[in-house]
């Protein structure tokens, strides 16, 4: 009968937030659940030692007018904004958009741009793979970005 006992006074704590309080009414759980059953020697359902810890809980509630405030951690018990249906559509929408703009930007703008994001070359590696100097490779991706942001920008 005791091996639920750590588990009903995790959940009485849950529930009242003191774990004191849920010390002495794990207590009374069991001394009232040993009352109802003494001359039963059946085991006791888990349930039922749960039912007796609520209605414990309550009982102490309203006798004593306690209010008990839960922290409600909203980014503990919701769904990221990316993986919410809108969140996704949303982004779905703004990777079709940074498709477009990529596509609408110079074809030197560009390599470079998708060899440096995408791919990760230096732009040593990049200048080297281009066949230009570093400094025109730092301004083909310098162009390419400003133009991505400003075609993003006008759509969100």
């Amino acid at each position: 009968m005791l091996e639920h006992y750590d588990e009903i006074t995790y959940y009485i704590q849950r529930l009242t937030g003191d774990k004191n309080l849920a010390k002495d009414l794990t207590q009374e759980t069991y001394a009232k659940v040993l009352e109802v059953n003494k001359n039963s020697e059946s085991k006791i359902q888990k349930a039922y030692l749960y039912k007796i810890a609520q209605n414990l809980v309550i009982d102490k509630v309203r006798r004593d007018k306690i209010i008990v405030h839960t922290a409600y951690e909203e980014e503990h018990h919701s769904i990221p904004e990316i993986d919410r249906p809108e969140g996704i559509i949303s982004d779905e929408v703004r990777q079709e958009k940074l498709k477009d703009c990529i596509r609408s930007l110079s074809s030197q703008n560009k390599k470079a741009f998708i060899l440096h994001y995408y791919k990760g070359y230096t732009r040593k590696e990049i200048a080297e793979i281009m066949g230009i100097s570093t400094n025109a490779v730092e301004k083909n991706i310098t162009r390419a970005t400003l133009k991505i942001k400003e075609q993003m920008k006008k759509d969100y």
